[in-house]
């Protein structure tokens, strides 16, 4: 009985199992690179001048570098470090935020060509 007991509060401690799917509104983790983009990236960096994070880096690197997506040679472990450490005026996201294998699909993400 004690075993049974301490196996059930072990299992709700642990929350839903990997077989239940999210609640709706809820996205599923791990994110897409596509959705990490949307949530956390793309309202700064998102082209054109309306965007804070675009002019930045459009003052320092040129408009011909300042739009992320699309970018072939942005460095994969000096993007990993701005996420997480921040850069000015962006806040650096943590692993609870963006977990490592997110960060990985987001890169993956910004070096796939522009589509429109």
């Amino acid at each position: 009985m004690r075993r049974t007991l301490g196996l059930l509060l072990l299992a709700a401690s642990l929350g839903v199992s990997a077989s239940e799917s999210a609640p709706d509104g809820v996205d599923a983790r791990p994110r897409s690179g596509e959705a990490s983009w949307k949530l956390f990236c793309e309202g700064c960096h998102m082209p054109g001048p309306e965007a804070p994070g675009t002019r930045v880096l459009a003052a320092r690197l040129g408009w011909d570098k300042a739009p992320l997506k699309g970018r072939q040679d942005l460095d994969p472990t000096y993007v990993k470090y701005v996420v997480r450490h921040g850069l000015i005026e962006m806040a650096p996201l943590r692993p609870t935020d963006i977990t490592d294998e997110e960060l990985d699909a987001l890169i993956a993400y910004l070096r796939e060509p522009e589509t429109e």
